[in-house]
């Protein structure tokens, strides 16, 4: 199985859009290497996480064709991982050549609801009618193009269903952003379902940032917290590995010291392109 990184910054992007803040001004000096856009996955090529506004800037700087994705599983409705006024282009005189002749996404109804609100000006009928929507539950085992799916509560939000996923196809992988930590029944779940992760990818927003954290999201301290439960209920393998992502530009997500720092807990560290092999 094919894993690759598109983005791996939080919500505001790092640098961030608008900040003049000392870490931003230093990485806007050395964008090659800094640069962090915000987080989206794609699988073999044609299982995408999340669609962020920079997917367009994905499809150019790492060559993914979105035309030949199948599936979209989308994590939540917030603008970071879910632009869908860009879907008005997937077809009529915006795009040809399409490789895949459907997309199908799957997500929460109020994910759902914004695609509606932000494409029934647009969109073509010829357009929508190649897009299929399905709602997913907590909870819910599914399949997509040939991946088996399981949806679990992230705890990030009180107006929405957001959802994290388990995601198995000769390999299994966990994607673990946008969440603080876990409900306990999410790790039962898990392990009712028999889903033993390869690989696990988990938020790290606030890095190693000292002080009081929100508990809709997670650093170093909390992913450890996450990997013991995932140990203990025998979720995971002696070699699964972890890797860390979506950061914030206030938890100074410069590349060598955020890699430094993952390896000091164990974990390895995304950035934007990075290709795994699972």
């Amino acid at each position: 199985m094919k894993f690759q990184y598109l983005g791996t910054a939080a919500a505001e992007g790092f640098p961030a859009t608008f900040c003049n803040c000392e870490s931003c001004r230093a990485a806007r000096k050395n964008l090659a290497v800094e640069w962090r856009t915000r987080s989206q996955a794609i699988i073999d090529d044609i299982l995408l996480i999340d669609f962020p506004c920079e997917s367009s800037v994905h499809m150019m700087r790492f060559g993914v064709d979105l035309s030949a994705v199948q599936n979209l599983l989308v994590t939540h409705s917030h603008g970071d991982h879910f632009y869908a006024q860009e879907f008005v282009n997937r077809g009529y005189k915006f795009a040809s050549g399409i490789v895949s002749d459907r997309l199908e996404i799957y997500a929460d109804s109020e994910v759902l609801e914004v695609f509606r609100e932000d494409t029934r000006r647009e969109m073509r009928d010829s357009v929508r009618e190649k897009i299929g929507l399905h709602e997913v539950e907590p909870f819910q085992r599914f399949s997509a193009g040939g991946y088996e799916i399981f949806s679990i509560p992230a705890t990030h939000m009180q107006t929405e269903k957001a959802l994290l996923y388990g995601i198995r196809k000769d390999k299994t992988v966990l994607y673990l952003n946008d969440t603080g930590l876990l409900r306990e029944e999410c790790y039962r779940y898990l392990a009712e379902q028999g889903v033993c992760a390869d690989f696990v990818s988990l938020d790290c927003t606030f890095a190693d940032t000292e002080g009081p954290h929100s508990a809709r999201h997670m650093g170093f301290a909390e992913n450890c917290t996450v990997r013991e439960k995932l140990v203990a209920y025998g979720i995971v393998k002696a070699d699964t590995k972890y890797c860390v992502t979506h950061f914030s530009h206030n938890s100074l997500p410069f590349r060598d010291r955020i890699e430094n720092k993952a390896k000091e807990y164990g974990f390895l560290s995304a950035h934007d392109g990075l290709v795994l092999e699972i």
